[in-house]
């Protein structure tokens, strides 16, 4: 017996050597588990109760053993506990079972009551913080990702706090606790046992090693696959009038099931690896079990143990390993919920626009004197969109952008906006770097009137007021009236009316000319348009026009022209052709040089006079 003890000694010398040397990768494997805790700071008071209701329920479990061996050796036997002997070994058998399973039930109540209700906060924590990401990231991130990927991780995905606390941290810490206190009453009772059930650990370490890396590969492929599902069904959904104006159901819905059945797949391979792996877990378990079964029940038949301490002996052993089996199966888990917040991280880790330091306000409002001083800009490393463009604006002109599509005009309007930053040169605004000025205080400087507007779900009043949310119902009115929409005044609804989403109950030009309204609202000092007339009827055309000829009153505005009453009103015209400014001046002056303005005129028109406002696309 002794060598045989010196061989497990041996064993465990061995199992602690691998865990040094694996205990650093051990700690890379939990890098998010650690950053997710790191958002239940706020709540340390609830994670302190609820640690401790944990370690309760802990001793309640390790004490449950117990009456079953006075049951044995007390009440049946011819041993006594504490005096007691056969009816009230009995009794207190049965009442010390009835109150440690009542104990335990009660804890496990306040323990889901705890647990559940701070997962439920921390969830709400980081979908705001997620949410909040997505909304500051430099816009090059959005243009490399779906609408509906960004959504998945915001309303799916982060749902992985939940499963990392409730299915796996605190599991995981139930399991070494009860693990610590078998391991320690083993001792106590008879240290040779708990070396004998130690026997099976170092091979479950080494299964857990393994199979990590492959739950973890299944798991991220899962998420991938369930992201491409919820991305597929928003563009459909989102472009439905496409889809059945072309006839497309069918193909749209033959898509879907593509997508499904990958991501059924994907599920069942990591269904199929964690089954697996608890299966390999329990078989090198049991064996460790059934060990110390044979070994306690020779020494009971030899007359060194009774028959309630082998009882005990293969409960603890049991509660052993149960333990290392939930120990292995819940880092399936984790690993499981783990890639999902990995994706969540990924959004919180992207650099975003931050202001620099010491940044503040030049003054309470901008004068509106811009400046483009040899800018260059590029989406991606090597693909450069503006070369060298140099201009400037002042307050009361307009600016007017024309070229070719993919000439770079709505570029140089993102760069205004800072959506993105300059590779170089600099953008200017009253000689202010855009870079050096804060970023609230910038973008509170430019009302913006896209081609497309988007309308949110909600009242006339509240989409127009998205220009300055502190607004009066009055200054929304007047902003409105300015615009042009009394036919919408005028309904029965007035500002109530809902427009439906994206404005879906609105005619195109009364879209447009609430977007128009949002600018008269925000009254700021520079105004960027993406032609807000290039889809409309003559009619329409002068309504919006209208309403901008008061607009463009004292303010800087930039417009991307896509018709030529806009280029007749413009005090300089901006050429732009393969991301450089090639012509500059007024529609008068370019019209009689030779190049690419007056090329795009005369095919539009041959060699017609006059200024009378008539259609043109310059991005033909």
């Amino acid at each position: 017996m002794t060598e045989f003890a010196s061989t497990l000694v041996r064993l465990d010398d061995r199992f602690l050597f691998w865990f040094t040397r694996h205990r650093a990768a051990a700690g890379q494997v939990f890098h998010v588990e650690r950053r997710l805790l790191g958002f239940t700071r706020p709540y340390w008071r609830t994670v302190a109760a609820g640690i401790g209701v944990t370690l309760a329920i802990t001793l309640a479990g390790l004490a449950k053993p117990w009456p079953t061996k006075i049951l044995i050796d007390d009440a049946l036997g011819s041993h006594s506990f504490l005096g007691l002997h056969a009816r009230g070994a009995l009794l207190l058998s049965v009442f010390g079972t009835i109150v440690l399973f009542l104990i335990s039930g009660a804890l496990g109540l306040l323990q889901t009551a705890l647990l559940f209700g701070l997962s439920q906060r921390l969830i709400a924590d980081l979908r705001e913080r997620t949410f909040e990401q997505l909304t500051r990231v430099s816009l090059r991130y959005h243009d490399q990702r779906s609408t509906g990927d960004s959504i998945f991780r915001v309303t799916n995905d982060t749902y992985a706090v939940q499963s990392v606390l409730l299915d796996g941290l605190v599991p995981l810490a139930s399991a070494f606790l009860a693990l610590a206190g078998a391991l320690i009453v083993l001792l106590s009772f008879d240290p040779f046992f708990a070396l004998l059930s130690a026997v099976s650990a170092p091979a479950a370490f080494v299964l857990s090693k393994r199979f990590t890396a492959r739950i973890n590969h299944s798991a991220a492929a899962l998420q991938q696959r369930e992201s491409e599902v919820y991305s597929q069904a928003e563009q459909t959904l989102g472009g439905i009038k496409t889809v059945q104006a072309h006839g497309r159901e069918a193909h749209e819905t033959a898509r879907f099931a593509t997508r499904t059945g990958a991501s059924r797949s994907a599920m069942m391979k990591l269904v199929t690896d964690q089954t697996l792996f608890g299966l390999a877990i329990d078989f090198v378990l049991s064996i460790g079990l059934g060990l110390v079964t044979y070994v306690a029940a020779e020494r009971a038949l030899s007359g060194a143990l009774t028959p309630g301490e082998v009882l005990v002996v293969i409960a603890y052993a049991g509660t052993l390993y149960g333990p290392m089996s939930g120990i292995a199966s819940t880092i399936g888990e984790l690993r499981a919920a783990s890639a999902a917040a990995e994706r969540v991280f990924e959004v919180l880790d992207q650099p975003h626009v931050v202001d620099p330091p010491g940044a503040r306000p030049p003054a309470p409002t901008a004068r509106g004197q811009l400046a483009f001083e040899q800018v260059q800009f590029e989406y991606a490393p090597g693909l450069r969109v503006l070369r060298d463009v140099s201009f400037t604006a002042a307050p009361g002109q307009l600016i007017a952008l024309v070229g070719p599509t993919g000439a770079g005009k709505s570029t140089i309007a993102s760069l205004l906006l800072r959506l993105y930053d300059p590779v170089g040169g600099a953008v200017k605004l009253d000689g202010f770097d855009l870079r050096r000025l804060p970023l609230t205080w910038l973008r509170e400087q430019i009302a913006f009137v896209p081609q497309e507007p988007l309308l949110f779900n909600a009242s006339l009043r509240d989409n127009i007021r998205y220009g300055r949310l502190d607004a009066s119902d009055a200054e929304v009115m007047a902003a409105a009236r300015a615009a042009n929409l009394d036919e919408l005044l005028t309904g029965p609804q007035g500002l109530d009316l809902m427009v439906g989403d994206r404005g879906s109950t609105l005619s195109g030009g009364q879209r447009q000319r609430v977007a128009i309204a949002r600018a008269f609202l925000k009254d700021a000092p520079i105004l960027i348009l993406d032609e807000p007339t290039s889809a409309l009827d003559a009619a329409t055309e002068v309504l919006v026009m209208d309403a901008l000829e008061q607009l463009f009153a004292d303010r800087t505005a930039i417009v991307i022209a896509h018709r030529l009453s806009t280029v007749y009103r413009a005090s300089q015209v901006l050429v732009v052709q393969d991301g450089t400014v090639i012509q500059q001046g007024t529609h008068a002056q370019l019209a009689r040089q030779q190049g690419l303005y007056r090329t795009l005129h005369q095919a539009r028109f041959g060699r017609q006079r006059g200024t009378k406002p008539v259609a043109i696309s310059w991005d033909a």
